[in-house]
C-alpha cells in the first residue's frame, strides 16, 4: 500500500496529490497490493512444491517452480490447498488487469512524452514512481531525489594505521567493532580511528531500529530497480552510469567494486530524477533550474533531458 512520507518542501500533513498523480496513486496502490499477494502465495505454493518433491499425493508437479506456477496461472492445480493456487491466479489476473489500468493512465501524465522514450523504464515502473511524486512540492530537483532516499549526510572518517582500511559512517552512527584488512579479507587486529581531513559526505543510511525513514523506501526501492534496469537495458543513462563507474574505478581504487558500482548507480538515479523533475516542470510551465549533473566534475556538460532519448547523448566523463 502506498504511503507518502512529508519530506518535500514545506511541513504538516501531505496535500491532495496533484491532478496529474490522482488516478495513478490509487492504480498503482491497488496494483502493489494485488502484486504483493501474488508473490507472497507464490513463494507459499514454492514451499509445497519443495516439502512435496513430487512424492506426495496427485500430479506429479514440475521441477521448475516457475513451471509450476505458469501451470497454476493457466488453470492447473497444484495438488495441495487448492485454495492457494486458485488465490494465485486471482491476484495474477488483478495485477495485469491493474498494469493495463496504470499502463493507459500514465500516458496522460505531462511527462510521458519524454518517459516513454526512456530506455529502461517501461510502463509499470514509471506510472509507480510517478504516483509517489508531488512536482508541486518540489521546488528544486534535489526535493525528488532527497524524498527518494538518493540524498547525501554529513559523515566521520575512520582508518586503520595497520591496513590501512578506511570507513565512513554517517555523523554520530556507533562504530562497530573489528573490521578486515582490504588485501586479504582476514580480521585485522589494527584499531580504527577518526581521520580529520575535512567534511566528508555519505549516502543516506537506512534508519536503525525504531526509526523512521526520512524518505518513502517504496520510491527507493522504485529509484534501484530502475537503476538496475538502465544498467541491463538502458541506453544513454547506461553510458552515464558507465562513464562513472570508470571514473570511480580510476579515483577510489581503495573502494570495494560493490561501494564503486552503487555510488555510480546512484549518480545516474539522480541525474534521471533531475532529468524527470525538469520535463515535468517544463510541461506545466513552472520554474525551473538547472539540474542536476548539468556541469560535470571536470567541468564539461552533460546530456539535457531530451538528448537522452534522442540519440544525441554524448558519453560524459562527469
Amino acid at each position: 500500500m502506498i504511503q507518502v512520507a512529508s519530506t518535500y518542501a514545506g511541513n504538516g500533513d501531505s496535500p491532495s496529490p496533484a491532478p496529474e498523480t490522482r488516478e495513478l496513486r490509487w492504480i498503482a496502490s491497488a496494483f502493489e497490493s494485488a502484486q504483493a499477494l501474488r508473490l507472497r502465495t507464490g513463494e507459499q505454493i514454492r514451499a509445497i512444491a519443495i516439502e512435496r518433491d513430487g512424492r506426495g499425493p496427485g500430479p506429479k508437479l514440475p521441477d521448475n517452480p516457475e513451471a509450476l506456477l505458469a501451470r497454476v496461472r493457466s488453470g492447473g492445480g497444484i495438488g495441495l490447498a487448492p485454495g492457494l493456487g486458485e488465490t494465485y491466479r486471482n491476484s495474477w489476473n488483478e495485477e495485469r488487469h491493474l498494469l493495463r489500468l496504470l499502463t493507459t493512465e500514465v500516458a496522460r501524465h505531462p511527462a510521458w512524452p519524454w518517459l516513454e522514450k526512456v530506455r529502461g523504464v517501461g510502463p509499470s515502473l514509471a506510472a509507480r514512481l510517478l504516483a509517489r511524486l508531488d512536482i508541486d512540492r518540489a521546488p528544486t530537483p534535489s526535493s525528488f531525489w532527497s524524498y527518494c532516499g538518493l540524498a547525501t549526510v554529513a559523515a566521520e572518517m575512520y582508518r586503520c594505521e595497520r591496513c590501512g582500511y578506511e570507513l565512513s559512517l554517517p555523523a554520530g552512527r556507533p562504530l562497530r567493532a573489528g573490521h578486515r584488512t582490504p588485501s586479504t579479507g582476514q580480521s585485522c587486529p589494527g584499531a580504527l580511528a577518526p581521520v580529520g581531513d575535512g567534511p566528508r559526505r555519505v549516502a543516506q543510511p537506512r534508519p536503525t531500529r525504531g526509526e523512521s525513514a526520512p524518505y518513502d523506501r517504496e520510491a527507493k526501492k522504485l529509484c534501484y530497480l530502475i537503476g538496475i534496469s538502465f544498467v541491463r537495458q538502458g541506453d544513454a543513462y547506461r553510458r552515464y552510469y558507465s562513464d562513472q563507474r570508470a571514473r570511480l574505478d580510476a579515483s577510489k581504487p581503495d573502494w570495494i567494486p560493490r561501494r564503486r558500482h552503487l555510488t555510480a548507480l546512484r549518480m545516474t538515479e539522480k541525474l534521471f530524477l533531475a532529468h524527470l523533475w525538469l520535463v515535468w516542470r517544463e510541461q506545466l510551465g513552472l520554474p525551473v533550474t538547472a539540474p542536476y549533473g548539468d556541469a560535470g566534475h571536470d567541468g564539461s556538460s552533460t546530456p539535457r533531458p531530451w538528448a537522452m532519448v534522442d540519440g544525441q547523448a554524448s558519453s560524459a566523463s562527469a
